[in-house]
């Protein structure tokens, strides 16, 4: 069986920002941010421990990859969806313009220079796919465990952007591995 415990990143100290892939710093440090869910990581007892190259994620999943004893693996699949030119920004910054275009098919297409939902979904899917057997920790980002919801548990995106996902915050997937071997059974009588 394939588990992922994935957990959101420490608080972030911006507000109404597209923060997307940009590295903003968080209230607490990596070590204090850690401190707080290492008995949960703990308990679910991962293989690998996962994250983005995003300091938010990396930096909390590197200490808790030396204090478990754990492979660390950095992914860029896994990083935040990218708001491209809107990185950085203020919500009230970006023209009214621009966001009311988005929003009119905001799974398909992606703010100017940025990428789509679906897109991103694609690419936390490719990650998703590839795992191995076994407990994988991932140090996430918000966006990241919405698209697990969507590839891994089967919810629609208007639904999963409805649910909150608070800083800190544990959500659990699962599923059996792909076997790689052909089913004989499944290709049906030859003739002789």
């Amino acid at each position: 069986m394939i588990r992922v415990l994935a957990i959101r990143h420490a608080p972030v100290t911006v507000e109404r920002v597209f923060y997307g892939q940009t590295d903003v710093p968080t209230t607490l440090d990596a070590s204090e941010a850690a401190a707080r869910i290492e008995h949960t990581v703990t308990e679910f007892d991962p293989g690998t421990i996962w994250s983005s190259d995003a300091v938010r994620c990396r930096e909390p999943a590197a200490l808790l990859s030396e204090r478990l004893g754990v492979q660390h693996r950095i992914d860029e699949r896994v990083r935040e969806m990218s708001y491209g030119d809107w990185e950085g920004r203020a919500w009230d910054a970006v023209p009214r313009a621009e966001v009311d275009e988005w929003m009119t098919d905001w799974q398909n297409r992606s703010p100017p220079g940025g990428e789509s939902v679906t897109a991103f979904t694609e690419r936390v899917a490719a990650w998703w796919r590839e795992l191995g057997p076994g407990q994988h920790f991932l140090m996430a980002h918000a966006g990241v465990v919405h698209c697990l919801d969507v590839v891994a548990a089967g919810l629609a995106w208007e639904k999963t952007v409805e649910q909150r996902l608070d800083f800190l915050e544990a959500r659990q997937f699962a599923r059996p591995p792909v076997s790689l071997a052909r089913d004989p059974s499944s290709e049906g009588s030859r003739p002789k």
